[in-house]
């Protein structure tokens, strides 16, 4: 039998599997459009995790939907968000917008839940202050997080610090933003807080503190392990490349 009519077969066996099974129909598309990918694909995310069961092949089928169809997670969010405007499905699907570098749309649902009894949440002003950093908006970053702190004065978050910072320096607040970085890196996982200040001095013509901070991130690069160098790559590149021996 030619190759050509063994595709079909199996293609037209795989769409009646899938609508037989219950599977979600934009499989269907996928292996109309894509026959050989899509078919493969729908084995690797629908029928080996099945047969595998456990964490790890939900995962493994999960992350094969996500390449796939990068909106699959946020057409569920605005379709719950439709079916109840809620503040927490707003959050949610806030969140998913972010995750596809969609940040206007986040902030504008952020600032939709920012009322009433939800106004000093501090984790809807943290994601609006997020969103509003990605989109550029630095002033209103600091807006939403000066109401955090003063809203919640216990409040602790790495993250927070990291973004007031960034705004400072966006806004050209650069003696602001120093003292925050300076407080930031004695605390703060990862070397973004490290990098960005040691850039920040070397602007302010302090090359020697700069050095000083490229070097801490390249010793504590050798001495990190691989998961960690490839999670703070970008930083530890940027200081190797502003850094002076």
């Amino acid at each position: 039998m030619p190759f050509f009519l063994i595709s079909v077969l199996l293609q037209v066996l795989t769409i009646i599997h899938i609508i037989r099974s219950g599977r979600d129909r934009i499989w269907i598309f996928i292996v109309a459009l894509l026959p050989m990918v899509g078919m493969l694909a729908y084995a690797l995310a629908e029928l080996v995790p099945e047969i595998m069961g456990g964490r790890a092949a939900r995962n493994m089928r999960q992350g094969t939907l996500k390449r796939l169809d990068p909106q699959r997670d946020l057409r569920a969010r605005l379709l719950a968000l439709e079916g109840a405007d809620t503040v927490e499905n707003r959050r949610l699907a806030a969140e998913e917008y972010l995750k596809l570098d969609a940040p206007e749309e986040a902030l504008a649902l952020y600032r939709r839940c920012l009322a009433g009894v939800h106004a000093d949440d501090s984790a809807l002003l943290l994601g609006a202050a997020r969103a509003a950093q990605a989109a550029g908006y630095p002033a209103e970053v600091l807006d939403h997080l000066d109401h955090l702190r003063a809203a919640n004065p216990s409040f602790q978050s790495a993250e927070a610090h990291l973004l007031y910072a960034k705004a400072l320096e966006a806004l050209q607040r650069d003696e602001d933003a120093a003292r925050e970085y300076a407080a930031l890196v004695t605390y703060a996982t990862g070397e973004e807080a490290r990098c960005r200040y040691g850039l920040l001095l070397q602007r302010q013509g302090d090359q020697a503190g700069a050095d000083a901070l490229f070097a801490e991130i390249l010793r504590r690069a050798k001495h990190g392990n691989g998961h960690y160098r490839s999670r703070e790559a970008r930083w530890i590149e940027l200081a190797q490349q502003h850094g002076r021996a």
